[in-house]
């Protein structure tokens, strides 16, 4: 018999939070032994979040004794300060902040204009997007979990550019909810700003690109330009990431093609699609699905996944089951929330 692997989970009110609680909680091999969180110390897990089972009292104190596991649902550098501890008492960390995606501390801090509370674990931490780290995450103690955009962005462009099949130019395009914000109230996610309106943002650069111009570049081994453009919707879930790609001399859109549904078949939550995927198809699932079609030289590659599941909680669940040898599909068999 597997003993449940015991886990604690910090930030566990917020958005990304709180989807982390209700999958591990439902998960065959997991037990949740503490919820942290200050702005409800004291107060029970389902009196403050709706819908849950969780009925622990949330700690105010960050320190995790006697846990396998560490989900870090925080905001950036207050997960970072705390994983040298975390880690020191024997817990896997499996981040869901920006602290540990990028090699580069410089970057880091230029755009989250933050020093880095521990640089000496930045060359530790294994980029968690299990698609193209599997291998890595089985022994890995800190696991840095990607962001919803580079998810999705780099699931849409990463096959085609691995395989050489198209030019180290690539446009990116990507349209999320308002659930990516955060649950912390702001001016820019409030019903009267947003609903029935559509805006792009962050078009001088969005502090998601050096990571994935950082991942694009450990693999393909070659230095790729990416013009990268998000947009907010007035939907609750979701991230839809359109990719333009221009084929190399020779290369046919069959090829682009193939190479995603070879890359479909070889990982359990990405999903070829016969048609474009809807935002919805995959709403409350760890799938990622995909469809590439073509205009001329132009392959257009558009993924849909659900940006606290598959671009957070999920991934990061589906990462915690490599690190301790469970089937990767462990507590991640939830189907779409249709209609």
């Amino acid at each position: 018999m597997i003993r449940p692997v015991r886990v604690a989970v910090a930030g566990s009110t917020g958005y990304i939070g709180m989807q982390c609680v209700s999958m591990l909680a439902r998960h065959p091999h997991v037990e949740v032994t503490r919820v942290l969180g200050r702005s409800h110390a004291g107060e029970r897990h389902c009196d403050v979040v709706p819908g849950s089972e969780v009925a622990l009292r949330i700690d105010a104190d960050l320190d995790a004794d006697s846990v396998d596991c560490v989900f870090a649902a925080l905001p950036h550098t207050v997960a970072a300060a705390h994983a040298k501890g975390w880690l020191s008492r024997g817990a896997t960390v499996i981040d869901l902040s920006a602290d540990f995606r990028q090699r580069d501390r410089d970057a880091y801090e230029r755009w989250y204009g933050a020093s880095h509370p521990a640089p000496d674990l930045l060359d530790e931490a294994v980029y968690g997007l299990v698609e193209f780290q599997r291998d890595r995450l089985s022994s890995a103690d800190l696991i840095a979990v990607p962001g919803c955009y580079p998810t999705a962005a780099l699931l849409a462009c990463a096959p085609a550019l691995r395989a050489g099949l198209v030019e180290d130019e690539v446009v990116v395009d990507a349209k999320s909810g308002v659930s990516g914000a955060g649950r912390s109230p702001a001016l820019t996610s409030h019903f009267a700003e947003v609903n029935e309106s559509v805006t792009a943002y962050a078009l001088g650069g969005h502090r998601h690109k050096p990571e994935m111009t950082e991942q694009l570049r450990h693999l393909t081994r070659r230095d790729v330009q990416l013009t990268f453009v998000p947009h907010l919707v007035p939907m609750t879930r979701g991230i839809l990431a359109t990719a333009y790609l221009r084929r190399r001399d020779g290369v046919a859109h069959a090829d682009v093609e193939s190479e995603y549904t070879s890359f479909a078949s070889q990982n359990p939550f990405v999903r070829w699609c016969s048609e474009p995927p809807s935002t919805k198809s995959v709403s409350g699932t760890n799938q990622a699905a995909v469809h590439a079609g073509g205009q001329d030289r132009i392959t257009v590659v558009t993924v849909a996944i659900d940006n606290l599941v598959k671009g957070a909680a999920g991934q990061a669940v589906q990462a915690m089951n490599l690190r301790f040898g469970f089937d990767e599909r462990a507590g991640l068999d939830r189907g779409p929330l249709w209609p």
